[in-house]
């Protein structure tokens, strides 16, 4: 920041020649602003840039940077001057008075243009380019002391602040949600139809209690299991990742290593693992049957702290896996898992069957050199494409603004290796939004630089870089994609549909349901 000050120090009467040269000995006392000032940044204390007496009046030109910051600089000034000319010249200070005062404040262009129509009381804010100008005038002793200036300059940086982009943005060579490939359906799309609404009256889906959470019914599962072993085939296998087993309760201190407790900490679900006391596990017992309801304050009291969370990303143990070994990206690993459910909590963002507190997918994770990395990421993109293509299925890819391990993060400090682009995101075209052109995302493609390889201490054996990738074939997000442009007329997909489904199964059979 940059302070910029023109302003007087009133006196009790006109100021003498011989008062003014006892004045100019203190002004010309440059150690009078450097109390509290950090050795090394005196250049960014107050200055006298000029002075000029007339009548009662000193005025002053001032500059300082953020170390006794130019308005205090001028108040700091009293003391000394009283102390110097007060009972020799029989002279007194009666106000300090500030008459224009601009705080210069640089941001990037863009987070200063987020500003627009800012309006701060008792100030006027000027925008220009990198720079947000915080301009007083005419302020007296009486606003000095209430801390206006303060006060306003921190209402300007908190709503800076607010505006402040996600690592993402200063990382990503492409602007977010640029559109760098597009399909257009060969036939028409007839159906219009939101998919949610249609799949409980017909029976595909049953509402669970928790909040996000379906029951699929036979019919939907065997859709899942169809599009499961097309992106198998189609894409995963074509890549040649292995299949493993990823557990899906992931320890905190792995997400500490991954810094999403620190990005998107209000996203997970946290488990906490309960005593092994019996008899007090009895009284709660007890009580619920007695009470006819559950006793939470009691239970809690039964349960440890959190320890772990249900896996937020799907892909936290593959970098646990590596945790400080060594490897050779000259062979390198590729993984895959589809064997359970991811869980985020999405709050009241859960919203039919695209958003989703637990959902399946695909995840690929992988690991080599930086070149294999982004050669994998976007084979793993590329094979999702043509399969979208091969099942006519209108859609788009976009560079991603929300990386999983960038979300939330505003800043980077351990000299992190990251790409040119983090995440590319596939979306499939959703009809029934009639407002505007919306895509559920069903492929998520990212790259991490380094940033897993430092949090988990991973390097290869001969001291090459060494970056990680993953990629999600989101099969909750295809169904709804897919069913969002073709309906639930089994007549009505795609041949390789129909191959992979064979005969649907039938609804359960209820009196009361669907």
């Amino acid at each position: 920041m940059r302070f910029e000050l023109e302003g007087r120090i009133i006196f009790s009467k006109d100021v003498s020649e011989e008062t003014q040269k006892d004045i100019i000995e203190v002004l010309e006392n440059g150690d009078i602003f450097l109390k509290g000032v950090p050795e090394g940044k005196e250049n960014e204390a107050s200055k006298i840039e000029g002075y000029k007496f007339e009548g009662k009046d000193l005025k002053l030109n001032m500059t300082s940077g953020t170390y006794t910051r130019a308005h205090e600089g001028i108040v700091r000034l009293k003391k000394p001057i009283m102390e110097k000319v007060g009972r020799k010249h029989q002279i007194g200070i009666r106000d300090v008075a500030i008459d224009t005062y601009v705080v210069t404040i640089t941001a990037t262009p863009s987070k200063v243009a987020e500003l627009k129509g800012l309006k701060v009381p008792e100030c006027e804010v000027e925008l220009d380019g990198e720079k947000i100008k915080i301009l007083f005038k005419n302020l007296g002793d009486g606003e000095l002391k209430r801390n206006i200036i303060d006060r306003a300059i921190k209402f300007v940086k908190t709503e800076l602040d607010k505006q402040e982009q996600d690592l993402t943005f200063e990382v990503c060579k492409i602007a977010p949600g640029t559109i760098v490939s597009d399909y257009k359906a060969k036939r028409e799309i007839t159906f219009d139809k939101d998919p949610t609404e249609l799949a409980e009256p017909y029976g595909w889906v049953k509402r669970f209690p928790g909040r996000g959470q379906w029951f699929y019914t036979a019919p939907m599962a065997k859709l899942f299991r169809a599009f499961e072993s097309l992106i198998v085939e189609e894409c995963i296998e074509k890549v040649g990742f292995d299949e493993c087993l990823f557990p899906k309760l992931i320890p905190l201190d792995v997400m500490y290593k991954m810094r999403y407790l620190e990005g998107l900490p209000e996203g997970m679900y946290y488990v906490c693992p309960p005593k092994r006391e019996p008899e007090m596990f009895r009284d709660f017992v007890n009580e619920m049957m007695i009470k006819k309801e559950i006793p939470i304050d009691k239970l809690k009291t039964l349960l440890r702290d959190p320890g772990y969370v249900l896996a937020p990303a799907q892909c936290e143990p593959f970098y646990t896996f590596f945790d400080h070994e060594l490897v050779d990206v000259d062979n390198p690993s590729k993984f895959f898992d589809k064997s359970g459910w991811t869980y985020r909590w999405e709050g009241g963002g859960a919203k039919g069957l695209d958003r989703v507190n637990e959902f399946l997918r695909g995840e690929c994770v992988w690991m080599g050199s930086p070149e294999f990395v982004e050669k994998v990421r976007d084979d793993t993109l590329k094979y999702a494409e043509k399969l979208a293509e091969k099942l006519d299925l209108e859609y788009w890819t976009e560079v991603g603004d929300d990386p999983f391990y960038l979300e939330g993060r505003k800043n980077e400090d351990r000299g992190i290796e990251f790409p040119d682009v983090p995440k590319y995101e596939m979306r499939l075209w959703l009809p029934h939004v009639k407002d505007e052109r919306k895509g559920v995302a069903v492929t998520s493609a990212n790259i991490h630089g380094t940033h897993f390889v430092e949090g988990f201490g991973i390097k290869d054996y001969k001291d090459r870089k060494v970056w990680t990738g993953c990629t999600g074939y989101g099969l909750s997000r295809w169904l709804i994609g897919f069913l969002a442009q073709y309906g639930y007329n089994y007549e009505d997909w795609p041949e390789i549909i129909q191959k992979k489904v064979g005969k649907l199964p039938e609804i359960p059979k209820l009196i009361t349901w669907p």
